[in-house]
């Protein structure tokens, strides 16, 4: 069997049944990566307020032992949390995350469980 041409009408059937399927293809990875992003947010920003306001004291006390003009205040602003850094006058010096506080809040008892050591 020989093939002497291919009818133009039939290649664009097949391009378009082609590029169809990659931006349905594209779309769906698209919307399963934003998805994904979403999730990993979602499980970053989602610390129970019990755990986040202990991390909060925590530091409050470290702060105030070593007579550092800061403190951390706990906040809720649409659904998530905050903490934010205060200075001495009362001005608002940084917001920041949950996960952030959490991790100052387990420096400073490894810090301060060395002086500590240091002085034993």
């Amino acid at each position: 069997m020989r093939i002497e041409g291919v009818d133009p009408v039939i290649i664009g059937q097949v391009q378009g049944q082609t590029s169809n399927r990659q931006v349905q293809t594209a779309k769906g990875i698209r919307v399963s990566t934003e998805r994904k992003e979403h999730e990993e947010r979602g499980n970053l920003g989602s610390y129970p307020y019990e755990r986040v306001a202990q991390a909060v004291d925590q530091v409050n006390k470290t702060v105030d032992a070593f007579n550092i003009k800061l403190r951390f205040e706990l906040n809720e602003e649409d659904g998530e949390l905050y903490v934010y850094i205060i200075d001495g006058e009362g001005k608002v010096i940084r917001r920041i995350p949950p996960q952030n506080i959490l991790e100052a809040a387990s420096r400073m008892q490894q810090v301060v469980g060395l002086i500590i050591d240091a002085l034993i």
